[in-house]
């Protein structure tokens, strides 16, 4: 028997035209619309407050640790001794404040296109920053990453580690350009010799196919690639991740070294990550690793991959 819904306000975040989470809206602190997107700050059932970009929650309260630490930690340990950074996107500021955590880092840039996403975390967004944009290591730039990563290439410019935290790749979007072959090239050459690469590659329940491309993609880049995911309650979603270097490679970093790292190079303690999660975290499901060996297809400037919404 299907019961009426009860007269709350609802929020609606649709995965597919027909199907998506609904969560009750509680309240919403700020609504605003920037030049590239839509922006909200809301309090919702069962996930606390989130930060909603066009519709899609980015992060709440309730998980945005999971996500972040999984995002930044397995590339700045499989690193070493990281010390300069630079992020794309994470305008959170939650991104900074992984990357903070680490005792050898001298120099963050982050660079995000949107500087409303900026200044409203700055205000509503307290609990994912940590005021880790007072920390005087962190620079912010308001700039389009493309253009921004073409200029450090003329400059000469290396980064040990590189962190794409960057909107899903969306025809119309800000960000599809950002997972490309072109741009990967681009990345790969302002690493330096012993950098590492990691973005963020979208829902591994829901679109494994485009996660496949963004790794399929990388792998014709970078000589060591590799997938991981997490699962985040807020998006009731595995999420997944892929990290890249030309000469560390992922799989061979065991639990043993994971655990030591984190102990010597943490300046804060961990709510997530540790040599256990790890572990979980780069074994793949079944389906993800047949889809992986199935799909063939790359992303490049000319044919880019979207999302199938």
């Amino acid at each position: 028997m299907v019961q009426d819904m009860p007269a709350w306000n609802w929020y609606v975040e649709w995965e597919f035209p027909n199907s998506g989470h609904l969560f009750e809206l509680k309240k919403s602190y700020v609504k605003k619309r920037s030049k590239y997107q839509d922006i909200e700050v809301a309090e919702l059932a069962q996930v606390g407050k989130v930060l909603i970009l066009d519709g899609k929650i980015q992060s709440s309260i309730l998980d945005e640790y999971v996500y972040h630490e999984s995002l930044v930690q397995p590339a700045m340990i499989l690193h070493g001794k990281p010390k300069k950074v630079l992020i794309l996107g994470g305008g959170e500021g939650a991104t900074a404040r992984e990357v903070l955590k680490f005792k050898t880092v001298e120099k963050v840039t982050m660079v995000d296109i949107d500087k409303d996403v900026i200044n409203i975390a700055k205000e509503y967004l307290k609990e994912w920053h940590q005021e880790a944009f007072k920390d005087n290591r962190l620079e912010v730039i308001i700039d389009d990453g493309f253009k921004f990563i073409e200029r450090l290439i003329k400059d000469n410019e290396k980064f040990d580690i590189v962190i794409a935290d960057l909107a899903d790749p969306t025809e119309g979007g800000p960000a599809y350009k950002l997972y490309t072959k072109e741009f990967y090239e681009m990345i790969k050459a302002i690493l330096e010799k012993e950098g590492v690469f990691v973005t963020q590659a979208t829902s591994l329940s829901y679109h494994a196919e485009v996660h496949a491309i963004i790794r399929n993609t990388l792998s014709l880049v970078f000589r060591y690639v590799a997938s991981y995911s997490v699962y985040i309650k807020s998006f009731d979603d595995e999420w997944s991740f892929v990290i890249a270097s030309e000469t560390k490679d992922p799989k061979r970093l065991s639990s043993e070294t994971v655990e030591e790292r984190l102990r010597i190079m943490l300046n804060k303690e961990n709510r997530f990550y540790d040599a256990e999660s790890h572990t979980r975290m780069f074994a793949l499901p079944k389906y993800a690793r047949d889809g992986l060996k199935k799909e063939k297809r790359i992303a490049t400037l000319s044919k880019p991959v979207f999302l199938p919404i």
